[in-house]
């Protein structure tokens, strides 16, 4: 075995035990959403939320500080962790959010100036994800990649990929720059944008027309509901289910209301088409849907808690009125509320954490800026519980962002402004990693908020989404991923040919050659772990880079060795 393959298999048992501590495989739904044990909630009778404890606005260490920005960016930076020391978390956020969106679609428009003729889907993904690990906007960017997993619009299967890479590039700064915004009004966003017309297959949709066999599609009318607002089940305000008399869940809606729904969102097509051409494909558009009077179905509709929706042909009002409802449902701040708590802080939130979130949402109207700070301010998520259920697992996206970041990488574009990253089968990180941006398999994501761990004896396991594309087989080809971004792509000077960003590890290299191998662990302790990383995994790493420098490998590869080898910890797959 040479110096590389003992790497790799010290590499490989980390690996393996963080598949035995966590789990993997599987999948499921599970419409009660009900916490296990461990996390709370249950039955139905509301909690009051509890007061959250007082907690420093200026975070005491360097540790806290990258804590922070491991839930609220693409991964703590050194000058970011010197900021959020300096002037606290809550004017870190205001500073967020009154930053510019860093948009997608103008960049492949450039490209096009300069004379790429068909820019691709790689392309729009190879940029958002050097964006994701550069941008400044990071908060935005982190909410708006939130967002994209619970409003899903893929370029998976979508025909003609080429030219719809505009239309899936605009609805990503859709999300960008509605994700500080009202709730009520990004909702009406996605509904009236080409690229969920053509996913959710309501771009085009008719009135009903018995003699020609046409009935309005039910597509989006089922998921609007199920997926972006109110769920299958009626919900306390701390997202626990409310019972009936009975004891068993209350349905949101029927297969009556999915109809009436679907009738709801007939007479859009894409802009700039007359009555003539209704429903005729144009993949390249990404102008908001137009309502045609002629193809919307102007009878009465009774859809969810009894509301009639009868605005005659006027299709804008029909759709107003139901956004409307949607919106001001009262499952809809915690259903939402605590996805997003997923995405950001913990897979397995308090029912008091989420009803804090949820009384926010309500008071302000569904600011989803004002959502967002209550999330990350919030007492459970500052002070993290001694629960073990607490935590959640990182993304694949994330966990490489995190990397580049840590590592200041750096990228030469080509001369004509392309991100031509290619370090992945075919460029496409979905293959490797299981996921890459707006590229999931359905609708209902990669992976499902109320996806659990396998447990034994019938007893349900922790939530933990990001989980469900974890398999023996997955978690493999991820850890091959992170060999090859690694140990191909470590380096100081990147050219215009490199098919990757170049990692920086000329610090840790310069401690490697001191010998310094504890003051390696250090670094890499604060910008991977934000200081969390065990006793017992330091002082493994520490141990193998001794006896790597008495083989005499290289200051470089030892460097390598230690970023690769963090990478296959259970401190970095679990976000605490």
């Amino acid at each position: 075995m040479n110096i590389r393959q003992g790497a790799r298999a010290g590499m490989l048992a980390l690996a393996l035990c963080v598949l035995a501590a966590c789990g993997g495989g599987g999948g499921g739904d599970d419409s009660s959403g009900t916490p296990p044990a461990s996390g709370g909630g249950g039955g139905g009778t509301p909690t009051a939320p509890e007061p959250p404890a007082p907690y420093p606005d200026l975070p005491p260490t360097d540790a806290d500080a990258a804590r922070f920005l491991t839930q609220a960016t693409f991964g703590p930076t050194a000058t970011e962790i010197a900021r959020v020391r300096q002037i606290g978390y809550k004017r870190w956020i205001d500073e967020q959010l009154a930053q510019s969106p860093t948009l997608v679609l103008p960049h492949l428009q450039q490209l096009v100036v300069n004379g790429v003729a068909t820019p691709t889907p790689q392309h729009r993904r190879n940029y958002w994800l050097w964006q994701a690990a550069n941008a400044p906007d990071q908060l935005r960017m982190r909410m708006a990649f939130a967002l994209s997993e619970i409003f899903v619009v893929s370029d998976r299967e979508v025909a003609d990929g080429n030219a719809t890479v505009f239309r899936i590039a605009d609805y990503q700064d859709t999300l960008a720059r509605g994700a500080f915004g009202s709730y009520r009004a990004l909702l009406e966003k996605v509904s009236v944008h080409p690229a969920m017309g053509y996913f959710l297959s309501h771009v085009g949709n008719r009135k009903a027309d018995p003699r020609r066999n046409i009935t309005p599609d039910e597509n989006y009318g089922r998921e609007v509901m199920q997926l972006f607002s109110i769920g299958l089940v009626k919900r306390n305000k701390d997202f626990s289910p409310l019972l009936d008399g009975n004891g068993q869940t209350i349905p949101t809606y029927d297969e009556q209301v999915v109809s009436a729904m679907a009738r709801v969102f007939t007479g859009w097509t894409y802009a700039g088409q007359t009555d003539a051409q209704f429903g005729r494909g144009d993949n390249s558009s990404h102008a908001p849907m137009e309502c045609h009077a002629a193809f919307h179905d102007d009878q009465p509709k009774q859809i969810f808690d009894g509301i009639v929706v009868s605005e005659g042909n006027n299709c804008v009002a029909s759709m107003g009125k139901t956004l409307d409802a949607l919106a001001n449902h009262a499952n809809t701040a915690p259903f939402i509320s605590r996805q997003l708590i997923q995405r950001f802080v913990t897979s397995n939130p308090s029912p008091q954490y989420v009803e804090r979130v949820a009384r926010v949402w309500d008071n302000s109207k569904g600011d989803m800026g004002q959502v967002i700070r209550a999330i990350l301010l919030d007492t459970e998520a500052r002070i993290p519980p001694a629960d073990a259920s607490y935590g959640k697992p990182r993304e694949p996206l994330v966990k490489l962002a995190t990397l580049w970041r840590a590592f200041g990488a750096q990228y030469v574009p080509s001369a004509m402004g392309e991100v031509k990253f290619a370090f992945s089968n075919a460029g496409d990180l979905a293959n490797s990693l299981q996921q890459d941006s707006q590229r999931a398999p359905s609708v209902f994501n990669f992976f499902e908020p109320d996806y659990r761990l396998p447990a034994a004896d019938g007893v349900q396991g922790l939530f933990a989404p990001e989980f469900q594309i974890l398999t023996e087989a997955t978690y493999l080809s991820m850890l091959n991923q992170h060999d090859s971004l690694v140990w191909n792509n470590a380096a100081a000077a990147p050219t215009a040919t490199t098919n990757a960003p170049y990692l920086d590890l000329s610090k840790l290299t310069a401690l490697a050659e001191a010998n310094d191998h504890a003051g390696m662990v250090a670094q890499i302790n604060l910008l991977m772990f934000y200081g969390s990383l065990s006793s017992a995994n330091a002082q493994a790493m520490v141990g193998m880079l001794d006896r790597l420098a008495a083989a005499k490998d290289s200051a470089a590869n030892r460097a390598k060795s230690l970023v690769l080898l963090a990478m296959a910890t259970p401190e970095f797959a679990i976000q605490r």
